[in-house]
């Protein structure tokens, strides 16, 4: 029953896997999918093989079936969480660099520089996708693309909460005209600000990760000790359909119970 039940596991998530890999290239031949969306499906496509793989080397290293499930179950969150909280990373120094740029705009505006010059300025003292995003907007708008259409679409392939409030104020100066600069240096501003309570608030979160790592580290410590002490005893528990299971079972609550506290603990401002 655990084999076949491994089995059809192994299928659904190798279905999965050619699913969004099949999608993936469906979309680089048709419109261009968000930031968001490819590394959105980048880490579930890294999760099911972080799964794929723990269950066949499980397998292969002569783990019962039931065990090779939870092992690859919790190795699939674990890539995923830690894929997560490096997106979330990688978003925040993406604003913090916004930011930076931004106040270089501004400046450029109080000396007299155009607008798109002075986007295009602060777009060759920046880095990454900052920079990108920066010519991206200078370069259309110079070919005569239509500015809101541009800024939606920077919008709609970057997400991230501060990108979308520069575009929608650029957009708003396009449309009705005036100064910038004031409006521009009220985005930089909340965007640290908001970055700010981010930090803050993970850092508080950092004390729950800590409790739920210092749980499964004393589980597996203690597990370990009891192997040295009394080997015998363990072998028989290991060796009974009960035992399997319960371990099984064990090591299958404590990855839903770390997605669960990663979910828990994500802010959003």
């Amino acid at each position: 029953m655990l084999d076949a039940l491994l089995t059809l596991t192994l299928a659904v998530l190798l279905a999965a896997l050619v699913y969004f890999v099949r999608s993936g290239n469906d979309d680089d031949q048709g419109t261009r999918p968000s930031e968001g969306q490819v590394l959105a499906r980048n880490r579930v496509l890294l999760s099911l093989a972080a799964v794929l793989a723990a269950a066949v080397a499980g397998l292969f290293g002569g783990l019962p079936t039931i065990i090779a499930l939870a092992v690859s179950a919790f190795a699939g969150v674990g890539v995923h969480v830690a894929l997560t909280t490096f997106a979330a990373r990688r978003d925040l120094a993406l604003e913090l660099d916004l930011a930076t740029a931004l106040d270089l705009v501004v400046a450029s505006l109080r000396a007299g520089a155009a607008l798109v010059d002075s986007l295009n300025t602060a777009s060759k003292e920046s880095r990454g996708r900052t920079r990108v995003i920066l010519e991206e907007i200078c370069d259309r708008i110079r070919i005569g693309d239509a500015p809101s259409a541009v800024l939606f679409d920077i919008v709609d392939r970057y997400p991230q909460e501060g990108v979308r409030l520069f575009a929608f104020t650029l957009a708003s100066h396009f449309n009705s005209g005036g100064s910038v600069a004031q409006s521009l240096r009220e985005v930089s501003r909340t965007i640290r600000d908001r970055v700010d309570v981010i930090r803050r608030s993970s850092s508080q979160a950092v004390e729950t990760q800590a409790s739920v790592a210092g749980i499964l580290a004393i589980t597996y410590g203690l597990a370990f000790l009891m192997w040295r002490q009394y080997p015998e005893r363990v072998d028989s528990f290991l060796s009974n359909d009960i035992g399997l299971s319960a371990v099984g079972i064990s090591v299958f609550l404590q990855a839903i119970g770390v997605a669960w506290i990663s979910r828990t603990t994500q802010v959003e401002v």
